[in-house]
């Protein structure tokens, strides 16, 4: 079936059958012989192939057409026979992979009805023709609309998490800058029998990204029909959906309160080689080693006028899935001394204005490794913090917190201060 002869001083060898089917294309009722050819490079172990076209051998006649591809190189081609326009007579349907990372690929669709050459689709005139908006909304949304029927959808991003959410978005839900996602080329184009009459429309499949390709939001699906009520002709949608990937639902931050009235307070940004040593000694650190950055702020928590150190540290030696390390400092004699060390720590960290044994209370929020996200309150037992958060009491839904919150910092962009 397959010819490995060379063309003479060509490196390419010659045709090569990708796809071969047989049914009446030529309405004449009898068996026409459908095959999609290409050629591959001379010792080239690739499944990529070139030059792909249509060859169609009239069952009647034995006389051969070739339908040359606009875009003719790829991978995986295969063909379909069946019946688009209702007229009783098989149509042909080619697809090739690009190969690309967009997952996109190349469709046509030809009758050859009376063995006359027609276009009945055309990949690139359909992406031209379905247009889209995607634009990110405040409160974890993203609103897709249809340019060409102005038709809307809505995207839960909830799902997503802390860490994407966090970069698009601040602590009130708000977006921090415009953000645009877009709608790929088609990427998925399916023959659909929709009446039940053996007569094929099409399932297109068009896929929703967001910040980069990968970042798959969901799909456009738009089902077509072909218009027979028009002499001319054209596959004519009759129903769209957006399908979307779903999630655990998860609350941008899990320490959010319905009455919630903190300042903000982002990390200082001055290298402090005191507290380097100082916390350094406390986890066994090393400079140089171990690739830690940190951030910090000076905030008075037990009302005395002299402001504690809270250090977080980030990097692979100091925090794990559910969180990282941190460390509250006291200055005495012009030496930080450690007043409490914690884990599993998530920024930003709040102080609320609420005493327990004089000292204010700390929130923290709980993510990660596996633990349903809540809210835990630290508070102090006369001597220092509860170490782990995610053992603390939970903050109650709707509970009034007053307060500052300290390490404020989108630390995905904010690479704070580097250790050594």
């Amino acid at each position: 079936m397959y010819n490995y002869n060379y063309f003479p001083g060509n490196k390419k060898q010659r045709d090569t059958i990708l796809d071969f089917k047989v049914g009446d294309v030529t309405g004449d009722g009898i068996i026409d012989y459908v095959y999609l050819i290409g050629n591959k490079l001379q010792g080239n172990n690739s499944p990529f192939r070139e030059n792909i076209r249509i060859k169609i051998i009239d069952g009647k006649t034995m006389k051969a057409t070739i339908i040359p591809l606009k875009e003719n190189a790829g991978y995986n081609p295969r063909l379909f026979l069946g019946d688009f326009t209702g007229n009783k007579v098989s149509d042909i349907y080619v697809r090739i992979d690009s190969g690309g990372s967009g997952g996109y690929a190349f469709y046509y669709i030809y009758s050859f009805l009376n063995n006359k050459v027609k276009e009945l689709f055309d990949f690139e005139k359909f992406n031209a023709t379905y247009k889209y908006d995607v634009i990110y909304q405040d409160y974890y949304q993203v609103q897709v609309t249809n340019k060409n029927t102005n038709t809307t959808y809505i995207i839960d991003l909830t799902h997503k998490g802390y860490d994407y959410l966090s970069k698009l978005y601040d602590q009130n839900g708000k977006l921090k800058n415009p953000t645009k996602g877009s709608v790929n080329a088609l990427g998925g184009l399916y023959p659909v029998d929709f009446r039940g009459e053996n007569v094929y429309g099409l399932y297109a499949q068009q896929r929703i990204i967001g910040l980069y390709n990968a970042d798959a939001l969901g799909y456009v699906q738009n089902s077509l029909n072909w218009d027979r009520k028009n002499n001319n002709g054209q596959f004519i949608p009759f129903f769209q959906t957006v399908g979307v990937f779903g999630g655990t639902r998860q609350e941008q931050n899990p320490c959010q309160s319905e009455v919630w009235n903190v300042n903000y307070k982002k990390s200082e940004t001055k290298k402090d080689p005191k507290l380097e040593k100082a916390f350094a000694k406390v986890f066994g650190l090393t400079p140089g080693v171990d690739q830690v950055r940190y951030y910090y702020n000076h905030i008075d928590l037990n009302g005395d006028g002299k402001k504690e150190t809270f250090v977080y540290l980030v990097g692979p030696t100091v925090c794990g899935s559910g969180g990282c390390s941190a460390a509250i400092f006291k200055e005495v004699d012009g030496k930080y001394k450690l007043l409490s060390k914690f884990s599993l720590v998530n920024n930003p960290i709040v102080v609320r204005n609420k005493k327990t044994n004089g000292y204010r209370d700390l929130i923290m929020s709980i993510s990660g490794g596996g633990i349903e996200p809540f809210c835990a309150i630290m508070k102090y037992d006369g001597k220092t913090y509860p170490q782990n958060p995610s053992t603390q009491p939970k903050l109650k839904p709707g509970a009034t917190v007053n307060g500052v919150a300290i390490i404020s910092n989108d630390i995905t962009t904010d690479k704070g201060i580097q250790f050594g």
